[in-house]
């Protein structure tokens, strides 16, 4: 067996002997007199099962043989030629604990009897008495029997706890023991901070929000009333401020059928909480750029519609005429006296009429794709919108570029694109600026596009928060290739939108 547990108790190879098993008794006897040895032997045979007795005399056959023989019980002597009962009891439980050790004894008063007990021995017998050896020997077995079978269970038992505290320390949540009252009986670790032997005997509401403490209780009365298991979700009290939420699952312990106390397990979910609640807003955000979208959209339509109806109607009704006029002109001067100059200069004018047709449609062309950002890239697709935009708006605009733009992607490109014009849009109607800038370069690997203003400015913090749909969709452009939005601006001091892309993000 071995030692036992950690008790210091010393069992050495002894083996409990079990006679139900059919195992054989093995005896070791210690006496110096072979007549009072046959005495004890006679006696021994009344025992109900199989026994074998290894005799010495002295200390060195006596040491040999507690090795050699392994006994599973000493009879001893009390008084020895040159060694005594007491220093061979001594000597074995040096080594074992367990093994019964039976003094017999010629003569013995009753201190020394006490003396023997309290060294070891399991008991003592008169040789003038040697009727009582059989059951002295039987209850010695049982006794020690039983104290290893203690042991055992008690050891198991110790085993059984530190494994559980060891899985309940190490648990990715704390686990809690509840009364019918919510009272905490057990905690398997500290909770935020205080130590869990002040946390024991406190209501387990109480570390739960005011608003959630009924729906708590409810769950935790059908869980003892019901013996049903119940998963919730709670808010916490705030740790250093900030709300906290628990996913709380609690399941009923039974003893004799009946549910003595209730396991309470609270898993923290804020971050998930959070999580859910920004994937909530980002919705809403993205539904109303969505929509903003769809009413930008919708007025270029509009806008484009008009200039079709008015501008380029207009133009090409002129056209129509012109051709008219001159087809009336000539059908009426038939057979001579055509004014030549006349045509000439109606057809002068239909060509600057023509001329200038075919610049709106490409203007309105440009407007809804430039054909210059396919063709030529990024760089000079920005210098033509930028230079339009000089034509168009009193604010004046500078572009400057320092980049390679060959390896750009195609939706890279548009989306570069799309910030500039829609920047720039919003600086001419909302930044009363006079002078504005594009800078598009390349340091280390990043491209860094920076429009700025000298206009009325904005204050950082309330424009990062706010719900801006300009800037909530520049942020949206560039977060496929991990760019990087930053907004800094002060009031009557301009502001600056920058963005980073590290180049190998969009080629």
């Amino acid at each position: 067996m071995g030692e036992i547990g950690n008790t210091g108790s010393k069992l050495g190879n002894w083996e409990v002997f079990r006679a139900e098993q059919g195992e054989t008794l093995r005896i070791l006897l210690l006496e110096d007199l072979l007549s009072d040895a046959e005495l004890i032997k006679l006696q021994l045979r009344r025992l109900q099962f199989a026994k074998e007795i290894e005799h010495v005399t002295n200390r060195e056959d006596f040491e040999a043989a507690l090795q050699r023989f392994n006994p599973h019980l000493i009879l001893s002597d009390y008084a020895l030629p040159q060694f005594t009962g007491m220093e061979a009891l001594e000597f074995v439980r040096e080594q074992n604990t367990y093994i019964p050790f039976i003094i017999c004894t010629g003569s013995v008063n009753e201190e020394t009897a006490v003396a023997c007990i309290k060294a070891g021995a399991d008991d003592y017998v008169l040789k003038d008495s040697m009727g009582r050896l059989v059951s002295a020997v039987e209850n010695a077995l049982e006794a020690k029997r039983n104290l290893v079978e203690k042991e055992r269970v008690v050891n198991e038992l110790e085993a059984s706890e530190a494994d559980f505290r060891a899985l309940a320390e190490n648990a990715p949540d704390n686990i809690y023991k509840l009364d019918h009252q919510g009272t905490i009986q057990y905690v398997s670790r500290d909770v935020d901070g205080q130590p869990r032997n002040e946390v024991i005997g406190k209501s387990i509401y109480d570390f739960a929000h005011v608003d959630y403490r009924d729906t708590l209780r409810q769950a935790v009365h059908s869980a003892f009333a019901n013996q049903e298991r119940i998963s919730l979700e709670v808010e916490g009290t705030p740790i250093s401020g900030e709300r906290q939420f628990y996913l709380v699952r609690i399941g009923p312990v039974l003893a004799d059928q009946k549910v003595d106390s209730v396991v309470f397990i609270p898993g923290n979910i804020t971050k998930r909480v959070r999580a859910e609640d920004e994937t909530k807003r980002l919705n809403k955000r993205l539904q109303k750029l969505t929509h903003h979208l769809e009413t930008v959209r919708d007025e270029e339509k509009k806008k484009i519609a008009m200039e079709i109806h008015d501008q380029l109607g207009q133009e090409l009704t002129g056209s129509k005429l012109g051709l008219f006029w001159l087809k009336q002109h000539l059908e009426e001067h038939q057979e001579g006296g055509v004014d030549f100059n006349q045509v000439f200069d109606k057809i002068d004018y239909l060509v600057d009429l023509t001329t200038t047709t075919i610049q709106t449609v490409r203007r309105i062309a440009h407007e809804l794709r430039p054909v210059v950002l396919d063709n030529m890239g990024l760089v000079a697709a920005l210098d033509w919108h930028v230079k339009n935009y000089n034509e168009n708006n009193p604010v004046h605009c500078k572009f400057k570029s320092k980049v390679d733009d060959s390896g750009f992607s195609h939706e890279f490109n548009t989306a570069m694109y799309r910030i500039v014009q829609e920047a720039l849009t919003n600086i001419h109607k909302h930044a009363r600026a006079s002078e504005a800038a594009v800078e598009l370069v390349e340091d280390r690997g990043t491209i860094l596009l920076e429009i700025s203003d000298n206009g009325i400015g904005v204050d950082e913090e309330k424009a990062l928060k706010s719900n801006s749909l300009g800037l909530f969709g520049i942020r949206e452009r560039i977060k496929r290739w991990n760019g990087e939005f930053a907004l800094r601006g002060s009031e009557n001091d301009g502001t600056t939108i920058r963005i980073a892309v590290k180049r190998d993000e969009i080629e």
